[in-house]
């Protein structure tokens, strides 16, 4: 099975869920709960869930998270200190490789040709260059820039990302700044950092512990299934 089938349907689930988002006048909640076993998604002060946006299944779940004001209608409901959109979206449960296990595997994995071409909305490797990767606490970050044809109207064209395990489940999470904002690289990593920190703390009950021990699925190129069918699921 080629690795594009296998990661195209996380990617068709986030183009999905971001169309159409950040209604005003609706309400604002501050967390959400997706997929069967409650995984909650919740953002920094200031973020808060756009509900028009969300996709929930008992498999997989997409969150959109924009300004608390702008999606409510109220001014009083708060902004982010960030001009920016989050976005989380959650694999399928898998008793497959953690996302621990293989941080150097996703780093080449997203340099080589077809990681890119996956990042990319349009499919073209072309169109993706990686700006940075690291790991941090568990999490695989990735910094890029993707310049085909935008799905989300109003957003800059680079991102920040985090992958992380939540128990059998792997996160998605994004950090998008507004187009023509000004958003340092120090500043929007610090917004994924906080991301992702909320959603491990709204999560404690769903840890590694919840995995089948002695589970290491070894990846080799081009990574066909495991850990990067968890990705894109």
């Amino acid at each position: 099975m080629r690795i594009s089938r296998l990661l195209s349907p996380l990617v068709a689930l986030a183009l999905a869920g971001c169309v159409g988002g950040l209604s005003g006048g609706d309400d604002a909640p501050r967390r959400v709960q997706v997929t069967s076993d409650a995984v909650t998604i919740t953002g920094p002060s200031g973020f808060c869930v756009d509900p028009t946006a969300t996709r929930n299944s008992d498999d997989t779940g997409f969150v959109l998270l924009g300004n608390c004001a702008a999606i409510s209608g109220r001014a009083r409901a708060g902004q982010p200190d960030v001009p920016a959109v989050l976005t989380a979206a959650v694999s399928a449960p898998s008793a497959g490789a953690r996302l621990t296990e293989n941080l150097d595997a996703l780093d080449a994995f997203f340099r080589s040709e077809n990681g890119r071409a996956l990042l990319s909305r349009s499919g073209d490797a072309g169109s993706v260059q990686i700006l940075d990767t690291r790991t941090q606490s568990g999490m695989f970050l990735l910094h890029a820039r993707d310049t085909s044809a935008r799905e989300v109207v109003g957003v800059a064209s680079d991102y920040w990302r985090a992958y992380m395990d939540i128990g059998q489940r792997l996160a998605t999470l994004s950090v998008l700044a507004l187009e023509d904002a000004q958003v340092s690289d120090a500043a929007a990593l610090a917004t994924l950092t906080q991301f992702a920190n909320a959603v491990q703390g709204a999560n404690p009950a769903i840890g590694a512990a919840d995995l089948p021990q002695g589970v290491n699925e070894a990846l080799t190129p081009p990574f066909r299934g495991g850990l990067f069918q968890r990705i894109f699921q």
